[in-house]
């Protein structure tokens, strides 16, 4: 039952993308954990169709969080993780041989928003936090924030909830007190008045959002078609990076977005994109110590347990 859902994710996938796998290329499934502005460089190389240059059938999957990402990598349905590296820190911990092998997005999006009942942080003990699932992203960020401000995580209740706007909605609905949220759902956020309570950038100002991981047993058996996925994809950022019409014009068919934000989510994420796919690796090294120093983890991880540089210096300067 998983595999012929699986299947028809898939096949529905195509159908909205409007790719069909070619018998002679080469597939390669992509899990993405949401849909938002930081993929704009893979949604640019999709629909420009630089994977097909590369000889590449490249097929977008959606998962509704990290962890069920994760998930499907571990037991083969996906091949590359497109996701944030709390969850990669999580899986390497559990014994999986995931790597980040190459940077998406280097930046801090997230604000926490409340509504107006609860006006600081410091009055944040007994309050109800909305995250994705336990294990994601927004479950580190939120535990993190917390901690910032001296609160004990588990003084709070921790929801999941799901996707940003079903967290937005559970905030509109006062079935929570306050969530996570990132553009353009933040916009929404400050016209309807919920109150900004902490901008994340203030505690990681560098940040890697997102990146590419995969299994280290997949790297080594498919280094050839690693490298021409990420040639594909290099050429998307620099497309990405240098004509912003053409971008915009992306993000708009992809995330579906309003076209009255999209411009200015793009110029807020651009500068984000790395050429040269680099990681920002003092945010891994924040986020595997403090989920050991949480008992989240059994052992400390290094950044060099999860980051495969290989690929980074290969077609890094090209």
């Amino acid at each position: 039952m998983k595999r012929q859902t699986f299947a028809l994710t898939t096949f529905i996938t195509l159908l909205l993308v409007g790719v069909l796998p070619a018998a002679s290329s080469a597939r390669i499934v992509v899990g993405i954990s949401s849909v938002n502005v930081a993929f704009l460089p893979l949604y640019v190389t999709l629909d420009k169709g630089f994977f097909k240059d590369e000889g590449l059938d490249v097929l977008p999957v959606m998962f509704n969080a990290g962890n069920t990402n994760l998930q499907a990598l571990v037991g083969g349905d996906v091949q590359i993780m497109a996701g944030a590296v709390a969850e990669t820190v999580l899986g390497r911990a559990s014994g999986i041989d995931v790597k980040n092998f190459w940077g998406i997005c280097n930046l801090m999006p997230f604000e926490l928003y409340s509504h107006s009942k609860l006006t600081s942080m410091k009055d944040a003990e007994n309050k109800r936090f909305a995250i994705s699932r336990f294990g994601s992203l927004s479950d580190f960020l939120t535990r993190s924030s917390l901690l910032h401000f001296g609160i004990d995580p588990k003084d709070v209740t921790i929801l999941q909830i799901g996707s940003t706007p079903a967290r937005f909605a559970a905030l509109s609905s006062g079935g929570v007190d306050a969530t996570i949220l990132w553009f353009p759902v933040t916009e929404q956020a400050k016209a309807m008045g919920y109150r900004k309570l902490f901008d994340l950038k203030d505690m990681y100002p560098e940040w890697p959002y997102e990146a590419f991981a995969a299994r280290e047993s997949w790297l080594a058996k498919e280094k050839d078609q690693t490298v021409k996925f990420i040639r594909a994809y290099q050429k998307g950022t620099r497309l990405t990076r240098d004509n912003r019409e053409d971008a915009i014009r992306s993000l708009r068919k992809f995330v579906k977005m309003d076209p009255a934000v999209a411009p200015a989510g793009y110029d807020q994420y651009r500068d984000s994109f790395p050429v040269d796919g680099q990681i920002a690796e003092k945010g891994i090294a924040i986020v595997a110590d403090q989920e050991f120093e949480q008992g989240r983890t059994k052992r400390k991880l290094t950044v060099d347990d999860m980051v495969d540089r290989s690929f980074i210096k290969l077609l890094g300067s090209k």
